[in-house]
C-alpha cells in the first residue's frame, strides 16, 4: 500500500540521510513545493466530486488544513532517541481520516529497538488506549483499563522489545508510532490522562547531547518541504477516492464492521463505515439495537473524510448521549434540518459524505438498518416512544456540547 498519506512520511523526512543542499540553495525546493501545491487544487475540482459553493469552500479550506497539519508535523520535535507526546490535536478545528468526535490524541515517535518508559496518570476518560505502530500497521493494543496502577493512582509503562515486569508493550523491529487515544462519553466531565515518555537508555548509550532535529540545514528543510508537499497530494487525493468508491458501494448503508489494524485502527474498536447521501427533503432514518460495548458512537463527515463541526452542530452521538426507544433499539435521523427528534445527525447541509460506527471492546458488531424517506414522513417510521426534543431544548444541548469542547483541548 502506497503510504505517502500517512503523516509519518513528514517525520521520516527529517531522519533521512539523503542530502541534497542545492535544491533549498537555488530556491528549486521552494518553487517545486508551491507548484505541488498549486496541483493539490486539483483534487478539488474533480468532476466526481461536488461542485456545489459549501462543497467547494469545504474543500479549500480543506486544503488549508491539511497544509496547516503539515507543517505542524514538519516543525515540531519528534525524536525517537529523545521522545515527547505531542499536544492534544485539536480535532474540532484540523480535522483529517475522519477523526472521533469524542476523542483527544497524541502521538510520539519511536524506535522499535529501543526501550521507553512512560509514566503516568489516569484520567476519567471513558476509553483510553495505547497503541504501537508500524506506519499504518497497528501491532497491538493495551487500554487503561488494563493497566496495573500503583497506590496512589499512577501507572509506569514499558514500551519497547525486552520484556518488562508490569505492564509492557512489546514493539516489532520497525516500529515507529505510539498513539494515544482518549475517548470521552460526558464530554462536561471526564478528564484527560496525564502523561510522560522517555526513552530508557542501555549500558552502552547516553541521554546527553539532544539533537536538535528542527535545526534549518538546507538539506533537511529541502526533504520537509518536499515531504509536506507529497503529503499533502497523497492525503486530499486519498480521501477523496475512498469516498468516491464508498458511495458507489455503501450508499445511505453500512459496511459489516470489522477491525482495520491494517489501516491505523485499534485492534478492538469494529468499525462500520457507510455513506450518506440525500436530497434537500429526504432523510436517513438508521436503526439498530446497540451491542454490549465499553463505548460506541456514530458520526457524519464531509467528502473530504474531516469529521462534521460537532461543536457547534448536532453531528455525532455516543453511547452515554443517546437515547433509547422502549424496545431498546437506537435509531437516529440523518437530516439537512432539525427533524424534533433527539438522535438527529446534522449533515450541515452537506448532499453526501460518510458515517461511521465504532463499537469498541463489544460483544458483536452490530447489523444497522438504513431507510432513506420524506423529511415530512420521519414521524410515520419511528415509533411512539422515540425522544423528541424542542428547539429550546436542542439550543442548549448544544451550548452544552460546546462547553465540553473548549474543556476537551483547554491548554
Amino acid at each position: 500500500m502506497n503510504l505517502d498519506w500517512w503523516t509519518g512520511t513528514i517525520d521520516e523526512a527529517r531522519l533521512s540521510d539523503t542530502f541534497d543542499n542545492d535544491a533549498l540553495i537555488s530556491g528549486r525546493a521552494w518553487t517545486d513545493f508551491c507548484e505541488q501545491l498549486k496541483g493539490a487544487g486539483e483534487h478539488i475540482l474533480r468532476e466526481d466530486v461536488p461542485s456545489s459553493p459549501l462543497d467547494r469552500a469545504t474543500g479549500y479550506r480543506h486544503l488549508m488544513g491539511l497544509l496547516w497539519t503539515g507543517i505542524t508535523q514538519a516543525m515540531t520535535f519528534s525524536d525517537p532517541m529523545h521522545p515527547c507526546f505531542s499536544q492534544v490535536a485539536r480535532t474540532d478545528v484540523f480535522k483529517w481520516g475522519l477523526d472521533c468526535p469524542d476523542a483527544a490524541y497524541r502521538s510520539a515517535s519511536i524506535d522499535g529497538s529501543q526501550n521507553y518508559r512512560i509514566d503516568g496518570r489516569l484520567g476519567t476518560a471513558h476509553y483510553l488506549s495505547f497503541q504501537v505502530n508500524e506506519g499504518m500497521t497497528n501491532h497491538g493494543n493495551l487500554r487503561g483499563d488494563q493497566l496495573a496502577l500503583e497506590p496512589d493512582g499512577t501507572f509506569v509503562l514499558w514500551v519497547g522489545p525486552d520484556k518488562q515486569s508490569g505492564n509492557w508493550m512489546p514493539t516489532p523491529p520497525d516500529a515507529d508510532f505510539l498513539i494515544v487515544r482518549q475517548f470521552f462519553y460526558d464530554w462536561n466531565t471526564e478528564t484527560t490522562a496525564s502523561l510522560h515518555v522517555e526513552r530508557v537508555p542501555d549500558s552502552d548509550s547516553t541521554l546527553a547531547g539532544v539533537e536538535n532535529l528542527n535545526t534549518p540545514t538546507p538539506d533537511r528543510v529541502a526533504r520537509q518541504l518536499a515531504s509536506i508537499a507529497t503529503w499533502l497530494n497523497a492525503s486530499a487525493k486519498f480521501w477523496v477516492d475512498v469516498e468516491v468508491m464508498g458511495q458507489m458501494s455503501d450508499r445511505n448503508r453500512f459496511q459489516a464492521a470489522t477491525a482495520k489494524p491494517e489501516s491505523g485502527g485499534a485492534i478492538e474498536n469494529l468499525n462500520g463505515w457507510g455513506h450518506f447521501d440525500l436530497g434537500p427533503d429526504e432523510a436517513l432514518i438508521i436503526d439498530v439495537q446497540p451491542a454490549d460495548a465499553l463505548y460506541w458512537s456514530v458520526h457524519l463527515g464531509n467528502f473530504w473524510w474531516e469529521s462534521l463541526d460537532y461543536s457547534h452542530r448536532y453531528t455525532s452521538i455516543n453511547g452515554f448521549q443517546a437515547a433509547l426507544d422502549e424496545d431498546g433499539n437506537f435509531r437516529a435521523v440523518v437530516a439537512h434540518r432539525d427533524p424534533g427528534f433527539m438522535n438527529w445527525l446534522d449533515s450541515c447541509g452537506h448532499s453526501r459524505g460518510p458515517m461511521l460506527f465504532r463499537w469498541i471492546v463489544a460483544d458483536h458488531a452490530p447489523e444497522p438498518e438504513c431507510k432513506v424517506v420524506p423529511f415530512n414522513q420521519i414521524r410515520h417510521h419511528l415509533p411512539s416512544s422515540t425522544h423528541q426534543i424542542t428547539p429550546s431544548e436542542r439550543k442548549a444541548v448544544i451550548a452544552s456540547r460546546h462547553a465540553g469542547v473548549l474543556r476537551r483541548f483547554a491548554l
